[in-house]
């Protein structure tokens, strides 16, 4: 029988109302939240917190998924490449803008395939003086580095990690240099500035806060550019070693999929907004050592793209390259 112009519509007509009856139906089934870096650190503590309460918001469980390795790459590169309708989705830290510039080759581009969902967290980040440190604070630690380069040993979780590039930037911005010490994860590197085998190390405050309690470790300074109500009386490096602008705010948030629909992408953002951006879910986060800072989609375009420009040329000058 043939089909005549008004069956021809209507079956256009069917096929465009499709996609927009997906959409209004999302969520229908679980999602995937990708955790790109192994179970336990600081990564896997925000993923799988923000997986469970925003799986709260939307109705369906978001389950989080280990997918860890190159710095966070092969998790961020498998939803890079998944299909943009919302399921698949992951959490990052602003590794993911160093790793632009410190990997030779990205299976993925971070502005093409991927599409900022919302900022989440701040994940309070020390710098600390050992048993081994002589000066007594950080902007003796920086008149050292500028007398004598490369006295003062700065132990860091891996070559082109974000603490590293951090003391990069205070080098560059004090004239000072201080020798980077890699070793295979915070763990290890704030292990041996506790033993004594560096001088200095950087890390998360869930990684050093008891042993700056006991008395181990000493915090000289804040790494984020302002202060973090989970370390007070601890100064920002800014003040702290007299570097007006030096800020590094080591921010967690969720991506998806580039082509994601923006209906759906601010379905996403809302549950994200409701997971962290109220007292439970302030609370919930600080007891883990993390700061609640929401941030809507296109603030975290800015925030990309600011970093972009503030890391590359520190990156290329300290030659920082992994293959």
């Amino acid at each position: 029988m043939p089909v005549t112009r008004r069956a021809t519509l209507a079956l256009a007509g069917s096929a465009l109302a499709a996609p927009a009856l997906a959409q209004g139906d999302f969520p229908n089934r679980p999602l995937k939240m990708v955790i790109p870096f192994p179970p336990g650190g600081g990564s896997d503590i925000l993923g799988r917190l923000l997986a469970q309460r925003m799986g709260e918001v939307l109705g369906q469980p978001v389950v989080p998924e280990n997918r860890s390795g190159a710095g966070g790459n092969i998790g961020t590169e498998w939803v890079a490449k998944a299909a943009p309708d919302g399921y698949t989705i992951v959490t990052v830290f602003n590794t993911i803008v160093v790793n632009q510039f410190v990997y030779a080759k990205l299976p993925f581009d971070l502005k093409r395939d991927l599409v900022p969902v919302a900022k989440v967290a701040l994940a309070p980040t020390l710098i600390c003086g050992g048993p081994k440190l002589q000066a007594k604070d950080l902007r003796e630690v920086v008149e050292i580095s500028r007398r004598q380069p490369g006295l003062l040993n700065h132990g860091t979780p891996g070559l082109g990690t974000i603490t590293h590039v951090s003391a990069e930037l205070m080098d560059a911005m004090s004239g000072g240099r201080l020798t980077q010490v890699h070793y295979h994860g915070t763990g290890p590197a704030v292990t041996a500035c506790v033993s004594g085998e560096v001088e200095l190390v950087s890390a998360p405050l869930s990684a050093v806060d008891e042993l700056v309690k006991a008395g181990r470790l000493r915090a000289l300074g804040n790494l984020a550019g302002q202060d973090s109500p989970l370390m007070p009386g601890v100064p920002t490096v800014a003040q702290a070693a007299g570097l007006p602008g030096y800020a590094v705010d080591n921010w967690g948030a969720v991506l998806a999929p580039a082509g994601l629909p923006e209906p759906i992408r601010r379905k996403l953002e809302d549950a994200a907004r409701q997971a962290v951006d109220t007292p439970e879910g302030r609370a919930a986060l600080a007891a883990r050592g993390i700061e609640a800072s929401f941030a809507d989609g296109a603030t975290v375009t800015r925030i990309i793209a600011e970093d972009s420009a503030r890391w590359e040329p520190v990156i290329r000058k300290a030659d920082i390259r992994v293959e």
